[in-house]
């Protein structure tokens, strides 16, 4: 396990070239709804299998060809933040790591002193997802950008790397 700082981090994606697979670890806030909330601030802690690097429009013309459909998504500019990176966005002063979710591996939610709460607590909480309305497919190919203020650890090519704080 190799302890490196966010430039670092930084760096280390900068090498990266075409599609990776990698594992994070990231603690990012829960967005509970207000209204009845007896947790008040929440985070999620999540360890997800994504795919860094990725095209968005050649996955999900390659996910409407296996479903047998055409194969012509053409992806919309993004709504927000600024690509300096093929998947790399910055906004407002931070930077965000664009990745395809393959598979969420585990989570957990966590109050403000640090205790876990049960999924089913902080269910009816949660914020209503909506699927994409333009991919027209049966598996959505899910995009997730991360604060590199909120991973807590990357694994890719064999190596498991900590984020200093």
């Amino acid at each position: 396990m190799n302890a490196i700082t966010k430039q670092s981090l930084l760096a280390l994606l900068a090498e990266v070239k075409g599609a990776t697979f990698a594992t994070l670890v990231t603690k990012t806030d829960a967005r509970l709804k207000k209204t009845g909330n007896p947790f008040g601030n929440v985070e999620k802690v999540s360890r997800v299998n994504v795919c860094l690097g990725f095209q968005y429009e050649a996955a999900v013309n390659r996910q409407r060809t296996r479903e047998g459909s055409e194969a012509d998504f053409e992806a919309a500019p993004r709504q927000w933040g600024e690509r300096i990176s093929p998947m790399l966005v910055t906004h407002n002063g931070k930077i965000y790591l664009e990745t395809k979710v393959e598979k969420s591996l585990d989570h957990k939610y966590l109050d403000s002193n640090g205790q876990e709460l049960s999924s089913e607590d902080v269910a009816p909480f949660l914020p209503t997802r909506k699927p994409s309305a333009r991919q027209e497919t049966e598996k959505e190919i899910l995009v997730r950008d991360y604060s590199l203020d909120s991973i807590l650890s990357l694994s890719f090519r064999g190596e498991e790397y900590v984020i200093l704080p």
